[in-house]
């Protein structure tokens, strides 16, 4: 999603935004994507694991420890697009 926001980012780059503006955006969505994902999973699995007739038991520090692991993964997943979003020209925000 960074990458198709290179224009806006390099907008705000334009106007003088801090890095770390950015940065923390960045983060963010990174973050709420997972973190939305995350629980519709977690509401998915709870709701739909009677219907089928091997289960794994997920007890709650499993549950907890991979809602750990999202949140690595995404952090390093946004890793990507802060690169791209802090090497981002100001000059392409005024091109067409």
């Amino acid at each position: 999603m960074t990458m198709e926001k290179l224009r806006q980012i390099a907008m705000l780059k334009l106007i003088a935004a801090p890095d770390r503006t950015m940065v923390g955006m960045i983060m963010q969505q990174a973050l709420a994507m997972g973190m939305i994902g995350f629980a519709f999973g977690t509401l998915l699995v709870a709701n739909v694991k009677e219907y089928f007739p091997r289960r794994v038991i997920l007890d709650a520090d499993n549950v907890l420890a991979l809602g750990g692991v999202v949140i690595v993964v995404c952090l390093l997943a946004s890793a990507l697009g802060m690169r791209a979003a802090l090497q981002a020209d100001p000059a392409t925000a005024l091109g067409s």
